[in-house]
């Protein structure tokens, strides 16, 4: 093993001959410098390589034929005044004190959910899409804060890009007021336009980013215009998100949300259905339920294991024009469609790859320590000598000592053989001397 002191020995006389020689003194600190910053640069790259930055790439479509999106519609006030005062409670279940004065004991919280809402005749005049009835799907949905919401989803593909293609419903109400006090919504509906496969939530955290929000009045008529966005994101530590999923997530931030209220409480309401358990039958059960789920609206889902699709379609919509719209009930009309078949599409990948590797290694090490391929396999050679110069020391200190030993026990061999037969080695010496003269005599 090399001693310390022969390190300090070797590391000493080096750096005096450097002093006493200004060219390799100036040639040493710059290869100092370069090796500093190429291992910065090369620790870097394994960085990028090992988790590669992720770029995004937006390119515009035109396509042959246009997909909808489904748009759902909740109904403002979402009750029906004079049932909620049948039961005793206050124009929404959100005021839990009247639940005090509720019959349990006569009706179930079921039974008022199904009285105190709109049904399908109350809701819509007409609905369409591409001038078809039978080309929309009409699915509803129980809410607590909403009410009974109508999801409108699309069963075919249009052709064409206008008025005529796209969505046309006709809304009906009881009301014409249109003045309110300061804070309360004038009569009307919510309309939430989102993506078919992920439905509709009244989770407000679920709903946030993938949802495009309008609100329209009684007696008005309004036009949208719909622009479509494809995204194809990657999985990463910083955006967690699945290629495939059984449910979607704001389906399962839903029953996310239920789960965790019902868990607390120990009952359940009509507005959330297919948990397995019972609705509450009495006020103070009812009252801690409807808090505590208006509470834990924002529950994250993520710790249920909901998270966002890789692969996601937003709908914008912008309002093109809003007109009075009289008819001789109170209602509304909508209409919802496309003025372009373009598309933007919007691809995230990965800005690093071996390539890309391979070409900043070769330029660090091109550049800064001047190596090229040949280079880099003399240096690879000497690293390699080095690593392994004491295996072949010790490996050639055996051979030579093997020699050694072979050549010492035959020396001792031969030097036996010399002791144990003298009478035989002077017999040999006679007769070569007897043997001489015999020869010197032939003639020739």
């Amino acid at each position: 093993m090399i001693s310390v002191a022969k390190v300090r020995h070797k590391l000493w006389y080096l750096l005096h001959a450097l002093c006493h020689d200004p060219k390799r003194l100036v040639r040493g600190i710059v290869l100092f410098i370069c090796s500093i910053v190429v291992m910065y640069q090369l620790t870097d790259c394994f960085k990028k390589l090992c988790n590669p930055p992720i770029s995004t790439h937006s390119r515009f479509d035109l396509n042959d034929t246009m997909l909808y999106p489904a748009i759902t519609f909740c109904r403002e006030p979402a009750y029906k005044a004079d049932v909620m005062a049948k039961y005793n409670l206050a124009i929404h279940p959100k005021y839990t004190s009247s639940f005090d004065r509720f019959p349990f004991n006569e009706s179930s919280l079921e039974q008022l959910f199904n009285e105190a809402t709109y049904n399908h005749s109350e809701f819509f005049i007409q609905h369409g899409l591409n001038g078809e009835p039978k080309n929309v799907e009409v699915v509803e949905s129980l809410h607590l804060d909403m009410g009974r919401c109508y999801t409108l989803n699309p069963l075919t593909k249009t052709k064409h890009s206008w008025k005529e293609a796209g969505y046309s419903i006709m809304l009906r109400h009881d009301t014409n007021i249109s003045h309110v006090s300061v804070g309360d919504m004038p009569p009307g509906w919510h309309v939430f336009i989102h993506d078919e496969t992920e439905g509709f939530a009244e989770n407000r955290m679920q709903s946030s980013g993938r949802v495009e929000y309008l609100y329209l009045e009684v007696n008005e008529e309004m036009e949208i215009r719909l622009s479509t966005q494809h995204f194809y994101m990657l999985a990463s530590y910083e955006n967690e998100c699945v290629e495939f999923s059984s449910i979607s997530s704001t389906r399962c931030g839903e029953i996310c949300h239920w789960k965790a209220v019902v868990d607390s409480v120990g009952c359940s309401g009509p507005w959330m259905p297919g948990i397995g358990v019972p609705d509450c039958i009495d006020a103070e059960s009812t009252k801690t339920l409807i808090k505590l789920y208006r509470q834990l609206e924002d529950l994250d889902g993520t710790q249920c294991g909901c998270f966002q699709p890789c692969t996601t379609t937003i709908y914008t919509a912008s309002v093109m024009n809003r007109k009075p719209f009289r008819i001789s009930v109170p209602a509304a009309q909508i209409w919802v469609y496309y003025t372009s078949k373009m598309v933007t599409i919007v691809e995230e990948f990965h800005g690093y790859d071996f390539n890309q590797f391979v070409s900043d290694l070769g330029g660090s090490l091109g550049f800064l320590l001047g190596l090229s391929v040949l280079g880099l396999i003399g240096l690879l050679e000497k690293i390699v000598e080095l690593v392994f110069i004491r295996r072949l020391l010790a490996e050639k200190r055996k051979k030579q000592a093997e020699k050694e030993v072979v050549s010492n026990d035959a020396a001792e061999s031969k030097a036996v053989e010399q002791n144990t037969n003298p009478c035989q080695q002077s017999d040999d010496v006679t007769l070569s001397d007897k043997g001489a003269p015999a020869e010197a005599v032939l003639p020739q």
